[in-house]
């Protein structure tokens, strides 16, 4: 199956809710059914199943201490990407009522957006063993050692449509979690920092000291060659007297016009 990302990390998609495709009803037992829910941008494409990728948001709460299986995750701090979030998530599940609204059953719809403390919250289900990376070198790490003033980008799977007797939502799961620890996490050093530049000086300088020390200890000095001496050409000029130039001219045979 192909898939369709909506990334909320950038300030602008594609997602047009006109190429979204909710199937036919499937119960899956005597009281709740479900809708799968596809994406298909071109007639001529396969659908998709739809991704959602977050903007990055800072944790305030830690995430280790969850007893079931679902998250509520603040969407924190507040700007633009993260507010153009919020409005599409809104935006999508009205739209969805809207495709149910005919509906002989009247239901309650149940947002994958909470509310509290002021804060807006962002619901998904997680299984026992998620998808987790982060920018911390060489460690595995899990939900427990995410720390407070950390920052993480999700991606959630919108699956289907979940509907019962009495209410009907979105099925939101989160697929993938990128964790990026703070300064502390990280071991950085604020304030003995050495400027590559430096690193770069100081390595050059102990590579010639050791190039020095081996040439020093040597037991077996390697005669130095000398340079080759190129003789110098030397320009020899041609002069002659008056008297020699005279007793070269008489000397001249006279021409023999007859040939």
């Amino acid at each position: 199956m192909s898939y369709y990302l909506i990334d909320f990390s950038k300030k602008s998609n594609d997602f047009s809710f006109d190429n979204l495709i909710i199937g036919k009803r499937i119960k899956t037992d005597q009281d709740n059914s479900k809708y799968y829910i596809y994406y298909q941008s071109e007639e001529t494409e396969i659908p998709s199943e739809i991704y959602i990728k977050l903007p990055k948001i800072r944790l305030i709460y830690n995430m280790g201490n969850h007893k079931y299986d679902k998250l509520s995750i603040p969407i924190y701090p507040n700007w633009d990407l993260t507010n153009s979030f919020v409005d599409w998530v809104k935006k999508f599940e009205t739209d969805i009522q809207e495709c149910f609204s005919e509906s002989k059953i009247k239901r309650e719809f149940v947002s994958i957006l909470a509310k509290k403390n002021m804060l807006n919250l962002i619901k998904g289900y997680i299984n026992e063993s998620p998808k987790i990376t982060s920018n911390i070198d060489g460690k595995t790490i899990g939900l427990s050692d995410f720390k407070i003033n950390g920052q993480i980008e999700i991606v959630i799977k919108l699956s289907y449509i979940w509907s019962n007797n009495i209410k009907y939502g979105l099925s939101s799961n989160i697929y993938q979690i990128k964790y990026y620890g703070p300064p502390e996490q990280l071991d950085i050093n604020f304030i003995d920092f050495v400027p590559p530049s430096k690193i770069f000086k100081s390595t050059a300088l102990d590579i010639g000291k050791t190039t020095h020390t081996q040439n020093t200890d040597s037991s077996i000095s390697k005669p130095q060659k000398q340079d080759a001496q190129i003789p110098q050409k030397t320009s020899v000029k041609m002069s002659l007297s008056p008297k020699d130039l005279l007793n070269a001219i008489k000397s001249l045979k006279p021409v023999d016009d007859n040939n």
